[in-house]
């Protein structure tokens, strides 16, 4: 099976459709649909042509194991490999699935590697345990897989072996998760409290206190997921219960409803300025007060859902972040070599036909070198965080590079390169990151300028700065001179993207110069300023 096997994962739980792709990631497999219900996945599967499904048992609508007998009786789908995700790890259950024609059963919760093992065991290739994601070493061959008698799915090699911490599978639904909260209960009088206990011990976990510091040491050193606090109490009233409960982090995000016969209107505003999320009059219907409570819970819940989507969201652009600039510093090494080889390749005797490919050389290692440079930088610079490394390097010959490198880019009579290189011109900035940017420059002069047209670039010393001028013939429309080097914006060039000149401006700026536009009868000169010792 190659790479481009299309997988879906059926499960109405978001988060578990979200690692089991990303573990499908880290194995390899890229083509992955998602959908919340066996419905939806039948839907799908009658339009897109899939090769393995992973799905979950107990679901809305259409459940998992009516899909997997669907399946089993469409003639597309009869052979293809399918991998049960459920709860239910009675006999019972493994038999239904297994007469169903279940080609793996996976219990919930479940680590990533075991995940990992099955799935790749269930297309025949073997995984073995290795401390991290990334590893690939002591991975044992891979066995032949069978050929499905239809609608064959390739597999492919295993792409990683993957760690056995990692759990997936431990929050049901959020709907099962509600029905097991815990509810604390806060009232000095016994009596209500059992009131209270009768309503909600059906739906609820049910916790008790009969006074606020009580409520407080119970909810420091247990679970609680809501409080039923009443307001008049001895000792310490509901209010005071209240602020002690959100100045804890510990207890700060348990949602608070405060039940007590004082419905006043000031009572009311006092408790939900202290924090709470409801007020609720006694005696209280039994009905209205579970709503409340589903209410909250479903919302307190989805909260802290979100909560930890956004952490995973933040780490994994961190770790993202940190194996760009790993992968970036890595990659700078051998390009600078390739470049400076192919620089002194072309300052020796050489055939035509040798000086060709060196420049080919040069050109390859100093594109790369940009979009490499460029892949995260223009997003440190806009958030203030790039540091750039500033040394002292002879200006006049990196625009000699560079415009050599134009001339064979732009290998036409069209567009013509002017530069005469000054005797050695000294500049302060990071050569590499400047190199990026007077590329970027010439480039863009290039392109706008008509056939025909001369593109003239000179050095002009300034007061303690150094101007790079670049000239070309055309300009800029005028709807687009305002915001020139803004993000976005408006540009008459084809396939543009809109970062072109906001990057030039970023590039500059974070080095301790500036840049300017100035254009009209029919000429447009952009000026780039840096600083000189």
């Amino acid at each position: 099976m190659d790479k481009s096997a299309a997988i879906l994962i059926v499960d109405d739980y978001l988060l578990i459709r979200t690692h089991v792709r990303q573990v499908l990631a880290e194995l390899g497999f890229l083509n992955v649909f998602q959908a919340d219900n066996g419905k939806t996945a039948q839907d799908l599967m009658r339009k897109q042509q899939i090769d393995i499904v992973v799905g979950d048992w107990g679901m809305p609508v259409m459940s998992g194991i009516d899909l997997l007998k669907w399946m089993r009786t469409d003639h597309r789908y009869a052979n293809t490999p399918f991998m049960m995700l459920t709860a239910e790890a009675n006999p019972q259950s493994v038999r239904t699935a297994l007469q169903a024609g279940v080609n793996a059963y996976m219990i919930k919760p479940f680590t990533v590697h075991s995940f990992a093992c099955k799935f790749m065991s269930m297309l025949g290739v073997q995984l073995e345990t290795a401390p991290g994601p990334f590893a690939r070493q002591g991975m044992s061959a891979p066995a032949p897989m069978p050929k499905p008698a239809a609608a064959p799915a390739p597999v492919p090699p295993a792409a990683a072996v993957l760690p056995e911490s990692n759990v997936i599978g431990l929050d049901a639904p959020i709907g099962e998760r509600v029905k097991k909260s815990t509810v604390l209960i806060v009232d000095d009088i016994p009596t209500n409290i059992e009131v209270l206990a009768g309503v909600l011990k059906d739906d609820y976990a049910i916790k008790v206190a009969i006074s606020g510091r009580k409520a407080l040491e119970i909810a420091d050193a247990f679970h609680i997921d809501l409080i039923l606090l009443d307001i008049m109490m001895p000792a310490m009233d509901g209010f005071e219960t209240c602020r002690q409960l959100k100045a804890n982090p510990k207890t700060a995000h348990i949602p608070i409803i405060f039940l007590s016969a004082r419905d006043g209107t000031e009572d009311v505003v006092a408790g939900l300025r202290l924090g709470a999320v409801d007020y609720v009059s006694k005696p209280a219907d039994p009905t209205i007060l579970k709503a409340r409570l589903s209410a909250h819970l479903l919302l307190a819940t989805a909260m802290q859902d979100i909560k930890r989507q956004n952490e995973l969201l933040i780490e994994n652009a961190r770790l993202r972040e940190d194996v760009e600039r790993i992968t970036r510093h890595d990659l700078k090494s051998p390009i600078a070599v390739a470049l400076h080889g192919s620089q002194a390749l072309l300052a020796s005797p050489l055939t035509q036909a040798q000086r060709e490919q060196a420049l080919m050389i040069e050109t390859a290692a100093e594109n790369a070198l940009e979009m490499i440079n460029r892949t995260l930088d223009v997003y440190k610079m806009e958030q203030g965080s790039y540091q750039p490394v500033l040394q002292m390097f002879d200006l006049g010959e990196m625009l000699e590079r560079v415009c050599r490198q134009a001339r064979f880019t732009f290998d036409s009579g069209d567009v013509t390169v002017v530069y005469d290189k000054p005797d050695e011109v000294m500049c302060l900035g990071e050569p590499l990151l400047c190199y990026s940017l007077f590329n970027n420059v010439l480039k863009n002069a290039i392109e706008a300028s008509p056939p025909g047209g001369r593109v003239s670039v000179h050095i002009a010393p300034g007061y303690g700065n150094l101007h790079v001028m670049v000239d070309n013939a055309g300009e800029v429309p005028q709807a687009a001179r305002e915001r020139f080097f803004e993000k976005y914006a408006p540009s008459s060039k084809t396939g543009g993207n809109g970062l072109g000149t906001y990057s030039i401006r970023l590039m500059a700026e974070v080095q301790g110069g500036s840049v300017s536009m100035d254009t009209g009868h029919g000429r447009t000169r952009l000026t780039i300023t840096l600083p000189c010792p």
